[in-house]
């Protein structure tokens, strides 16, 4: 069963649209808000039940009245990035979910590592390192690819 979203996320994501309707294009990547529609959809779903995202729904809204506003000053970014951040640690941490191409960067530097061991036993650096790198990426896709379409993607 699909999950309805709240009002609180109906409202944050009028919010960002208002936002990227209003911001230059360098802005909207500088506030990742493309990325922050994903981790209010993620707080909402798990704010009924975690005391912790209650909090951080309610800061992420704070920040969101304050970008809003012009001229955002030094300290309200500074707010906004450090909220942001925490809820996406805090999604991390507890509610075990994972940021895109997480698994694709592990399984690529593991895939590295391995595959210079692979050629320095077959006495071919150039062939080990590039089977460990083709199988650091597909293994990290594949497991990147899983965690979202099990939901546990920010």
């Amino acid at each position: 069963m699909i999950k309805q979203p709240s009002e609180w996320y109906q409202t944050s994501s009028d919010t960002v649209a208002k936002l990227e309707a209003s911001l230059s294009p360098k802005e909207i990547k500088k506030y990742r808000l493309k990325w922050l529609k994903t981790v209010l959809y993620q707080m909402d779903s798990f704010g009924q039940n975690c005391k912790d995202c209650s909090m951080f729904r309610h800061a992420l809204t704070a920040c969101l009245k304050t970008l809003s506003n012009k001229p955002v000053t030094q300290n309200d970014e500074e707010s906004y990035f450090n909220t942001l951040n925490g809820a996406v640690l805090h999604l991390q941490n507890k509610h075990k979910l994972t940021p895109p191409g997480e698994n694709i960067g592990i399984w690529l530097a593991l895939g590295l590592v391995i595959g210079a061991g692979l050629g320095f036993v077959l006495s071919d650096m150039a062939a080990g390192i590039a089977i460990g790198i083709i199988t650091g990426l597909v293994i990290g896709g594949i497991l990147d690819i899983a965690a979202r379409k099990q939901g546990r993607g920010i």
